[in-house]
């Protein structure tokens, strides 16, 4: 079987750059997230993480949020490139998705139900 690139999306995966890189995807990309939901939570984030998270990565990214634009930029690379080269479509978990119930008894369970969900099709 091909290759797959797995991604769990944390907080800082969702903001105004990813809303920009993921608006732009064609509307046949084969991805094993829904592009919509992340659409949706990188629209409605307003406050950027600070520090690290935001600091200039020279050369392609200087200045302000330099970071959370190259995160947004290798996101498109991870989900866009797989079928140029043969892999499976990228899945991504949000943090968003587990976070109510990873610590709980039957979170194995439910994220099999969610990786079940995400492998369809």
């Amino acid at each position: 079987q091909a290759p797959r690139i797995f991604e769990f999306d944390e907080k800082q995966h969702f903001n105004q750059y990813r809303a920009a890189t993921l608006s732009l995807y064609p509307a046949d990309v084969q991805v094993a997230f829904p592009v919509d939901k992340w659409l949706k939570a990188s629209r409605a984030k307003k406050k950027l993480e600070s520090g690290g998270f935001a600091r200039p990565c020279p050369s392609l990214f200087p200045g302000d949020n330099g970071r959370h634009r190259q995160r947004a930029f290798r996101d498109a690379l991870s989900d866009l490139l797989p079928a140029i080269h043969g892999f499976l479509p990228t899945l991504r978990i949000a943090d968003f998705e587990v976070r109510e119930w990873i610590d709980l008894p039957d979170a194995r369970d439910r994220m099999r139900e969610l990786l079940k969900e995400r492998l369809k099709g």
